[in-house]
């Protein structure tokens, strides 16, 4: 017999019936326990859809789905005896997933009790992973057995600490990509040599991308004493030798020993070190496309590289710096290459990756305020966000199954709390390798990281409009 699902309200006749009916099923079950945890009441200002099922004519089952603080939660699926065993939880499940989607959740949570094993056993098959209790089931291992199921796959990066030789680092990538990782963050160390021994972020991240055939990788360039133009062109030619798998993590320089190494110039207040670095993620991004993408001819017959009319120069004027411009490197396969900037509340670097980032990296207790921050300053203007998460402090479900399915939900907890896209794994190599694996899944066919992060490859501002001449 087939079952139909449609929408309804909270206060519908049968779906009240059918938590009522609930009630006296479920509730005798934890007698023992009522007085060890308390009753959580649904507040029905947060119910966002309700369904109910039907079969042959007569409603057989229902589900709800509810905003509970910064998580989607699935709340009281019910079916009625007559539908039992002809399919109606998994369709009730499928739809109220589908629902979740298209009210912009990203993973979805449910909480059921200690004493429903068969309830367990259903969403287990159906892909649910065990999690810590959540939001206000937080510190219930009584009673509360709480489940996540990702609905859109989540970004994931990893750091890539230098160890001072170009196999660790390269090994260290090499094991990301084999895991299913999207991002390699590969640090460098400071210019007075204090940070240790290390070596060229870009030139490593190069070597990495021969090696490592899948994974994007982007290395940090602090802006502060290097020149632009150098840094925009080391960045898109790693775009080139990668096929459109570069990434470029923006710092900044903000003490005497660095600048003393230097010797350039004094060492900036970090606000003016973010507004220099702003205005070099601006140029490099000008310089990016001072090439349109058929600017290159290369017409042996008549000896032409390029079409002169499809170069342009930039001419950007700063109080830190000059470049006329154009690049020296065609267009490059992303067009644009993705920004990353790390940023923290009360910081400068907020405004610059609220403005200027693609991806924004937060971190610490805070992390969710400032990923809020961020995509309120950002308004309309896409923006990914990754949170720090450390695999070697992944906090597991009582009735965890493995260790492996933990990394997958706590970063699905990770991630909803802190209404971030993604993480950044900042363990040790293995650890991060084993996390990255877990929390990856099943990859699709996107190639570049603006694809795997869902941006479109913008044309060239200096591109004549579509449907016009020069």
């Amino acid at each position: 017999m087939s079952v139909q699902i449609t929408r309804t309200d909270w206060f519908d006749e049968h779906v009240t019936a059918f938590r009522d009916q609930m009630d006296a099923e479920i509730q005798p079950r934890y007698a023992h326990v009522r007085d060890q945890v308390p009753r959580v009441e649904v507040d029905t200002d947060t119910i966002l859809v309700t369904l109910i099922a039907t079969s042959g004519g007569e409603p057989v089952g229902t589900v709800a789905l509810k905003r509970t603080g910064d998580f989607g939660e699935v709340k009281r699926l019910f079916v009625h005896e007559r539908g039992r065993r002809l399919g109606v939880a998994v369709a009730l499940m499928t739809a109220i997933e589908q629902a979740a989607s298209e009210e912009g959740f990203r993973e979805l949570f449910l909480q059921t009790g200690s004493e429903q094993p068969q309830a367990m056993a259903l969403y287990e098959r159906e892909g649910w992973i065990p999690v810590t209790p959540f939001g206000p089931y937080a510190g219930d291992t009584i009673l509360s057995r709480c489940y996540v199921k990702n609905l859109v796959s989540p970004i994931v990066a990893a750091e890539v600490r230098q160890d001072g030789s170009v196999d660790g680092v390269l090994s260290t990538i090499t094991a990301l990509d084999e895991a299913g990782a999207d991002l390699a963050l590969v640090d460098d160390g400071t210019l007075d040599g204090a940070g240790g021994s290390s070596l060229d972020a870009p030139l490593v991240a190069a070597a990495a991308v021969t090696e490592a055939p899948r994974i994007a990788v982007a290395p940090r360039v602090r802006v502060t004493h290097t020149e632009p133009f150098n840094v925009a062109k080391a960045i898109q030619s790693l775009d080139w030798s990668s096929a459109g798998r570069a990434g470029w993590l923006v710092g900044v320089s903000e003490t005497a020993a660095e600048a003393s190494a230097v010797g350039r110039r004094p060492a900036p207040e970090s606000e003016t070190a973010w507004a220099e670095a702003a205005a070099v993620i601006d140029t490099s991004r000008r310089l990016w496309d001072s090439w349109e993408d058929d600017a290159e001819i290369r017409d042996e017959s008549t000896g032409r590289f390029i079409d002169a009319g499809r170069v342009h120069y930039v001419d950007v004027e700063t109080e830190w710096f000059s470049v006329k411009g154009p690049s020296i490197v065609p267009r490059s396969p992303q067009g644009q290459i993705p920004v990353i900037v790390e940023a923290a509340l009360d910081d400068s670097s907020l405004e610059v990756a609220a403005a200027e980032a693609d991806i924004v990296r937060v971190s610490g207790p805070r992390a969710g305020e400032t990923a809020r921050r961020v995509r309120e300053l950002a308004g309309a203007r896409p923006v990914r966000v990754l949170v720090d998460l450390d695999p070697e402090s992944v906090i597991a479900a009582p009735h965890a199954r493995s260790d492996d399915e933990q990394f997958a939900a706590w970063a699905a907890f990770v991630r909803a709390a802190s209404g971030a896209d993604g993480v950044v794994l900042t363990g040790s190599a293995a650890a991060n390798a084993r996390a990255a694996r877990a929390i990856a899944g099943a990859r699709g066919s996107a190639r570049t990281l603006r694809e795997r992060i869902g941006l479109e490859r913008p044309a060239s501002r200096y591109a004549a409009p579509e449907g016009t001449t020069r």
